[in-house]
């Protein structure tokens, strides 16, 4: 996955030329598609802070926010514990020397730096996005064999459902949609939206964005508007991805059916996925289109077959007829047009058929990551 190693790396290479001269410089990323596999496994956190004084602490936390990371705060003298270690230094300004863990040589540069928190706070969150960048919440794509199947509505209402058990996100990824934020009745609500954001706006900062996205409890939704969507493939896309994914324990991405197709720009979009839905009919027709779609989808990649409007026998059918292990049913909502018309939102309805169909896609979708 080229984009993942490649993601976010200007703002360490800029970060290493400003502290070229005098200094060891601490943020050069070699190969981060290891530092992924660091973090699957769950071996080291992010960042580490050794203080005493709470001016040191309060303003590393500001900073930590900003960049998406949880800060874990340790004994002065302690071994490195983090990918990156900060340690508090006595002096007239706060300032914190800097350091990297000893595993990560291969992928950072060695060495130490004293960065004073108050003229070189930049410089502090670049170190904290580089070593963020080690870290991500779980990505949950949504797809389907075509459009019109539910995509939008299974991605809102899956975020929804996830959301309860902690921080989560929603990306309205395809180019062409009307705003995903229209099925949570928060297409009034302030906050930015793809139009707000511009390809060459520079890093997103994880902390920073997500916090001026709409949000519904412990969601926060990027979505379309009427003065546009999602770029088509790009740069953006994939930045705002791995931003978000930082942020937010779960991070669930409405892809446009043009992802499945491995010649298209989108399919990057679905490469970032530790978790593919896929969207089926029982049509003799849709079910050789979720054959192909099979097919072409990484096999890398973990995949849940979703059937939509389909009851628990037929969905054994299906699975049969597609030859995958299951085919999770996902019953219609049939009052669902009429209840976005009167207010109420994708996942309101708790108790229905449908609601118990989606969280128990949610939980197939945790057990398969």
């Amino acid at each position: 996955m080229e984009s993942r190693r490649k993601a976010g790396t200007g703002h360490r290479e800029r970060l290493e030329q400003k502290h070229s001269r005098g200094r060891e410089s601490n943020a050069t990323v070699i190969n981060t598609q290891e530092l992924t596999q660091h973090k699957e496994r769950g071996r080291i956190a992010a960042c580490s802070l050794a203080v005493h004084s709470e001016t040191v602490r309060s303003e590393v936390n500001r900073l930590a926010a900003l960049a998406g990371i949880d800060i874990v705060t340790v004994r002065s003298g302690m071994a490195p514990s983090a990918v990156l270690n900060l340690r508090e230094v006595d002096g007239s300004v706060p300032q914190v020397e800097a350091s990297f863990h000893p595993a990560y040589a291969p992928y950072f540069a060695t060495g130490r730096i004293t960065l004073s928190l108050r003229e070189e706070a930049e410089d502090v969150l670049e170190l904290m996005l580089a070593a963020g960048s080690t870290q991500r919440g779980t990505i949950v794509g949504v797809v389907g064999i075509r459009g019109g199947i539910g995509v939008s509505t299974l991605a809102s209402w899956l975020a929804r459902d996830l959301a309860r058990a902690g921080e989560t996100c929603l990306l309205d990824l395809d180019p062409l949609s009307a705003g995903i934020d229209l099925l949570l009745g928060l297409e009034g609500a302030p906050g930015l939206r793809w139009s707000d954001l511009a390809e060459d706006s520079g890093a997103l900062v994880p902390g920073r964005l997500n916090a001026a996205l709409p949000s519904l409890g412990a969601l926060r939704v990027l979505s379309a508007d009427p003065r546009g969507g999602a770029p088509r493939g790009g740069g953006l896309g994939v930045d705002a991805i791995a931003a978000l994914s930082q942020a937010n324990e779960v991070t669930v991405l409405d892809i446009p059916r043009s992802g499945i197709d491995a010649g298209t720009r989108e399919r990057e979009w679905l490469q970032w996925c530790d978790v593919v839905v896929l969207i089926v009919g029982a049509g003799l027709r849709e079910i050789q289109q979720a054959r192909r779609a099979i097919s072409l989808l990484p096999g890398e990649i973990p995949l849940v077959v979703v059937g939509s409007g389909v009851s628990g026998g037929e969905a054994a059918a299906l699975a049969e007829a597609l030859d995958v292990p299951q085919v999770m049913p996902l019953r219609r909502l049939r009052t669902l047009d009429q209840d976005l018309s009167h207010g109420v939102r994708v996942g309101d309805r708790t108790r229905c058929a449908t609601a118990r169909d989606v969280s128990r896609i949610g939980v197939i979708c945790r057990e398969a990551v």
